[in-house]
């Protein structure tokens, strides 16, 4: 009965090792639109080892307006203004960029993904989604 017992627990230890080990599933973001934007669509997060693979693609982007793009702390109805990480800039409705930082982290609490109308118009936000909570 002991010997069965330590089997027990070292399997269901094994289980949980290999349970951690387990890559987080992607994760999307609904970027829904802000300041009477058009825009809106969606971001995929997915995780490549201790970073996060950013994959966002948007509809109703002005042409030729390329648009900044960033991961801030908060919400989307209340952002830090400073942004947490950088994203590629939106161009034609796409982005892809890879940052320095685990998906658990993000989905730790309190990240939103935003978009600005443009580069000299970094104040105004087009969209945003909030990242979910893991």
């Amino acid at each position: 009965m002991v010997r069965f017992l330590g089997l027990a627990l070292v399997m269901a230890g094994m289980l949980g090792v290999s349970g951690a080990a387990e890559a987080a599933g992607p994760v999307t973001v609904q970027l829904t639109p802000q300041s009477n934007s058009a825009e809106s669509g969606t971001a995929t997060l997915s995780e490549q080892g201790t970073k996060t693979k950013v994959v966002v693609a948007v509809t109703g982007q002005p042409a030729g307006v390329p648009q900044p793009l960033h991961i801030h702390k908060g919400t989307c109805a209340q952002l830090d203004p400073k942004p947490a990480y950088g994203l590629a800039t939106l161009t034609n409705g796409k982005s892809e960029t890879t940052v320095d930082v685990p998906l658990t982290t993000l989905q730790a609490g309190g990240f939103a993904i935003n978009g600005h109308k443009s580069a000299q118009d970094v104040k105004t936000y087009v969209f945003c989604g909030s990242i979910p909570a893991q």
